[in-house]
């Protein structure tokens, strides 16, 4: 679970650092709407890692049916996320630029960490 925190870690840093070049250039909503679209994916992959952690001790088909359902919680959590910030008056594009940009540095962690695990 530790090597999900730091992913997420890794996810909210891009929001963190989206925001402050936007804000520097005194753009606040994009700069708000850029973190809460990284969060937005933080949220996602907390609730993996939370799911991958909770299934160690099922079976092949109790791993695959908890893994569905997981899938299905973080495509609700994103539309319900993108709901909120429509409704908080946040720009739907820079949600999702956010949103890209963590699942960038994701992507980019993972392959850091697990490479090794790979090639084994």
């Amino acid at each position: 679970m530790n090597d999900y925190i730091g992913i997420c870690r890794h996810q909210i840093s891009a929001g963190v650092i989206l925001m402050a070049v936007l804000a520097l250039a005194g753009e606040y909503v994009l700069a708000a709407s850029c973190l809460f679209g990284a969060l937005l994916m933080a949220a996602g992959s907390w609730e993996l890692a939370r799911r991958l952690k909770a299934s160690e001790a099922l079976d092949a088909d109790g791993v695959q049916a908890s893994l569905y359902k997981g899938a299905v919680l973080r495509f609700m959590l994103i539309l319900a996320g993108l709901a909120t910030g429509f409704l908080l008056g946040l720009s739907l594009p820079a949600i999702a630029g956010g949103m890209f940009a963590a699942q960038v540095l994701f992507y980019i962690a993972s392959l850091r960490r697990y490479s090794s695990e790979a090639r084994d």
